[in-house]
C-alpha cells in the first residue's frame, strides 16, 4: 500500500467514526431503565433516612443481564442522574458520590479493594492484608462521604472461585452495608453468571433489590426498539424507505441482535455509519448485512440479513463458518 493509499483509508475510517461516535452519544430510556433507576434512588434515599434515625442497616440494587445488554451504559447514566439530582435538591448531609469500580479478572477481595480505593484517589498495593484494606477501604468511604459503590464485572468475583471463596468476597462487601459509622449501599452491575454469587449468599440476595434485563420479543420490546431506531435514523439524517416499518423486519433485527436491546442499538449505529460512508441516502438491509459482518465475520448463509432460515443461526457466536471445510471469507452479497 502506497502512502496516498494509506492516507485515504484513514481519511475514510475517521469520516466513519466521526459519524459513528456522533451517534453513539443516543440513550433510549427503556422500562428495564427507569426500574433500575427506581431501585437505585430508592436504595440511596432510604439510606439518607435510615442514617438519620440511626439505623446502619442499608440496601442494595443489582442489574443483571447478557453482556451487550447495554447494563453498563444504564447504570451510568442512572449514577449521574442521581447525583446531579441530589446536588440540585441540596446535597444529602451522609453523601451522594457513587464511585463504581470494575471487579478485576479472577478478582480476589484485596484486588477490589484496590480498585475501588484507586476510584476514590487513594491508590495502594496489593501486598496489604485483606483486612487493612477493608479497615482502609471503610475510612476513605467515610472521608470522602461516598454513599454507595458500584462494582461493574461482578461475575468476575465467581467466575474462576470455589463456594467458600465466592462467600468470602460477598460477606466482605455485604458488610459495607451494615457496619458504622459509614455504611453505604452496594450496586451490582454483572452478566448472569452473577446469579449464583447473589444466590448462594441469603443475607446479600435479601439485601439486594435485583433487576435482570430479559430477552427483547417482537410484542413486548418491538415499539420501544423500533422508536430507538427511527429516533438514530433522524439523527443521521437518512431515511428507511419502510424498512423499520416492515413487520417482518424486527424479528430479524432482534434476532441478529441475540434478543439483547444495547447490541440491536449498537447494529443499528454500525448499519447508519455503513450507509453515510457510501454515501447513500437511505438505510437499507444491505447496510445491516454489512453491519452484522463487520461485528461477527459469519459466512453469508450465517448472517440473518441475507439468509431466508435466519431464525436457524446463532447470532451469538462470531467467525462461524456454514460449511465445515475451510474457506476464504468474503463481502456480504445481497439479499435475494
Amino acid at each position: 500500500m502506497t502512502t496516498n493509499e494509506a492516507l485515504a483509508v484513514m481519511e475514510q475510517t475517521r469520516t466513519k467514526a466521526a459519524a459513528t461516535t456522533a451517534l453513539d452519544t443516543f440513550f433510549c430510556e427503556t422500562g428495564t431503565y427507569r426500574m433500575i433507576r427506581e431501585r437505585v434512588f430508592g436504595v440511596l434515599e432510604a439510606r439518607e433516612i435510615r442514617l438519620a434515625r440511626g439505623l446502619y442497616e442499608q440496601k442494595g440494587a443489582a442489574l443483571i443481564g447478557p453482556a451487550g445488554s447495554g447494563k453498563s451504559t444504564m447504570m451510568a447514566r442512572v449514577i449521574r442522574e442521581y447525583e446531579e439530582t441530589a446536588v440540585a435538591t441540596g446535597g444529602r448531609a451522609f453523601g451522594h458520590r457513587i464511585v463504581s469500580a470494575i471487579v478485576p479478572g479472577k478478582a480476589s477481595v484485596k484486588d477490589t479493594c484496590c480498585a475501588i480505593l484507586r476510584e476514590i484517589g487513594y491508590p495502594t498495593h496489593g501486598n496489604r492484608t485483606e483486612n487493612y484494606l477493608i479497615d482502609c477501604l471503610r475510612t476513605q468511604l467515610q472521608n470522602h462521604r461516598i454513599a454507595a459503590i458500584h462494582l461493574d464485572e461482578v461475575q468476575d468475583a465467581g467466575r474462576y472461585a470455589t463456594e467458600e471463596t465466592m462467600s468470602a468476597f460477598a460477606k466482605r462487601f455485604r458488610n459495607l452495608m451494615q457496619v458504622g459509622p459509614w455504611p453505604i449501599s452496594l450496586i451490582m452491575t454483572a452478566t448472569l453468571e452473577a446469579k449464583n454469587l447473589i444466590n448462594q449468599d441469603p443475607t446479600l440476595s435479601r439485601r439486594l433489590r435485583p433487576v435482570e434485563i430479559l430477552a427483547m420479543t417482537p410484542a413486548i420490546d418491538g415499539p420501544a426498539l423500533r422508536d430507538a431506531m427511527t429516533e438514530l435514523l433522524g439523527r443521521s439524517g437518512l431515511t428507511d424507505d419502510g424498512l423499520f416499518s416492515l413487520a417482518e423486519f424486527m424479528p430479524i433485527m432482534m434476532h441478529a441482535a441475540a434478543y439483547r436491546f444495547g447490541l440491536a442499538v449498537e447494529i443499528t449505529i454500525e448499519a447508519l455509519s455503513e450507509a453515510m460512508e457510501m454515501g447513500d441516502a437511505q438505510v437499507t438491509l444491505d447496510h445491516f448485512a454489512e453491519a452484522y459482518y463487520v461485528r461477527t465475520n459469519c459466512d453469508d448463509e450465517l448472517n440473518p440479513f441475507l439468509s431466508d432460515h435466519w431464525w436457524g443461526i446463532d447470532t451469538t457466536r462470531a467467525m462461524d463458518r456454514f460449511y465445515e471445510e475451510k474457506k476464504e471469507t468474503k463481502k456480504p452479497r445481497k439479499r435475494k
